[in-house]
Parts: C-alpha cells; sequence; structure tokens
C-alpha cells in the first residue's frame, strides 16, 4: 500500500478544517488538523507533514508566527496560506515569510487541488 502524504490544516474555524480535511482525505491526502499554533508545532514536530495549509488571522500566534517558526522546525515544508485576508502586496510578504501560495476564501477548491498537486509532483 502506497504511504499518503501528510497535509496539515491550521485554521481557528473548526468546521473550515473539517470541510478541508475531507477534502483532502477523498483526494488521497492523509489531513490533519490544528486549530491553534501552538498545536500546529506540535504536530509539525511528531508527524512531520509535507503540506501545511494556514489561515493568517487566529488568536494566540497569528499565521505570521507560524510561518517563522514552522520554518525553522521544517525549511521544506509546502505551505500554503488560505485567508481571508486581502491586502497589498501580502502574496510578496509571505513569499518572502517562506510561503509558497496564496489562496483566498471562500476557497476555490479547484485551484488548492492544482497548486497540491504541482507541488506533490515533486515527491513522488
Amino acid at each position: 500500500m502506497k504511504k499518503k502524504i501528510k497535509i496539515l490544516i491550521v485554521d481557528d474555524e473548526y468546521a473550515f478544517c473539517r470541510s478541508l480535511k475531507i477534502f483532502f482525505d477523498k483526494i488521497g491526502f492523509q489531513a490533519l488538523i490544528a486549530t491553534n499554533g501552538e498545536h500546529a508545532l506540535d504536530i509539525v514536530r511528531e508527524e512531520k507533514p509535507a503540506i501545511m495549509t494556514l489561515d493568517i488571522r487566529m488568536p494566540g500566534f497569528n499565521g505570521y508566527d507560524i510561518l517563522q517558526k514552522v520554518k525553522r522546525l521544517d525549511p521544506d515544508l509546502f505551505i500554503i496560506v488560505v485567508t481571508a485576508i486581502d491586502v497589498p502586496n501580502m502574496e510578496e510578504m509571505l513569499e518572502h515569510s517562506g510561503a509558497h501560495a496564496l489562496l483566498h476564501k471562500p476557497i476555490d477548491l479547484q485551484k488548492l487541488s492544482d497548486t497540491l498537486y504541482g507541488f506533490v509532483g515533486h515527491l513522488l
């Protein structure tokens, strides 16, 4: 049996996490959920996911904080920022922080899927 690629969903909205988990599981990934920054860091340390989706606006550690800490733990982690925030130059700021892609909520599942499979080819 082929090992599934782990993807970590980090968002403080549990319902959003659940819906993404169902989508990722359905298309063949092993989806994990973290609803706060500390939990996300623990999962990165313990489970070593290859991919992470990350919300920016969360209580406690915000997405930028998590991004910096995660990149120190695993510089190769592929990070897709998924957010409702739309500020000028956000994509550039995130790229400098180590994110690989930016998608806006409400999420376009086709764009998300295309982004994932564009990266997954490097893992196979």
